[in-house]
């Protein structure tokens, strides 16, 4: 019962923890350290009661070491490569830290982090397809989202309208990518999607993509995990299904 309690206790902590750093990464773009530091070093201490009073085996102990190794690892990788912040790294980390290992019916492996990652980067391709439906809409309208990019080919106008859109007002917005630029008086697409330099817009009528932060669908994939169990088991079991 005890043992319930503080897996409950955790999955709380983190959870708030994900959910307040999100807030903050959405408002200001940036998560203070202390954050991290704080619930990790909480998490932490419950993570070592938790192996100490109920699961104090080699075989778990290993298990959550590797948890914590392959995931924050990984993580990390992610970010040295440039492929998304810091804060998403840490975020990965705390996860791992709090619940190394989450037994759920519908998973492949039990590594919290791991699944937390996937779960995460899986959900963020619904950003595309939302931009995609929105950029569709405007053009059944009849709005001329191409308009000043008719030399672009066909494949690089797809790439635009699923990873950005057209904004009659978007000077001054914070925290958005430019999608274009200009050279020799011609106007192009400019598919820099891992750039983290989010200024502001200095004009209006411009291709831009929305700099929504990972760290939501980060939070949204542990706690679908949680719910719901590891996304990429349920397009393994469709696989299995219509193979067999």
């Amino acid at each position: 019962m005890f043992q319930q309690v503080l897996q409950l206790i955790r999955i709380s902590i983190i959870s708030t923890t994900l959910l307040y750093s999100s807030y903050l990464d959405w408002k200001f773009r940036e998560v203070d350290d202390r954050v991290w530091m704080l619930s990790g070093s909480i998490l932490l201490v419950l993570t070592i009661l938790d192996l100490v009073f109920f699961n104090l085996t080699l075989e778990y102990v290993y298990v959550c070491l590797l948890s914590i190794g392959l995931s924050s690892g990984l993580a990390f990788l992610f970010y040295f490569l440039g492929f998304y912040g810091g804060a998403d790294a840490k975020a990965i980390l705390v996860v791992s830290l709090g619940l190394p290992v989450y037994k759920h019916q519908n998973q492949i492996h039990p590594f919290t982090g791991l699944s937390t990652l996937s779960n995460g980067l899986i959900l963020s391709l619904t950003l595309p397809l939302c931009l995609a439906c929105y950029n569709l809409y405007q053009l059944s309208r009849g709005n001329k989202i191409f308009e000043g990019f008719e030399h672009e080919n066909v494949l690089r106008k797809f790439l635009a309208l699923m990873f950005g859109v057209r904004l009659k007002r978007s000077k001054g917005r914070k925290f958005w990518f430019m999608m274009e630029e200009e050279k020799d008086s011609v106007r192009r697409f400019k598919f820099n999607l891992f750039s983290l330099d989010l200024n502001a817009i200095d004009r209006d009528d411009v291709w831009v993509t929305p700099g929504i932060p990972l760290l939501i669908f980060i939070t949204a994939g542990f706690i679908y995990y949680i719910i719901l169990g590891d996304i990429t088991y349920y397009f393994f079991k469709f696989l299995v299904l219509i193979s067999g």
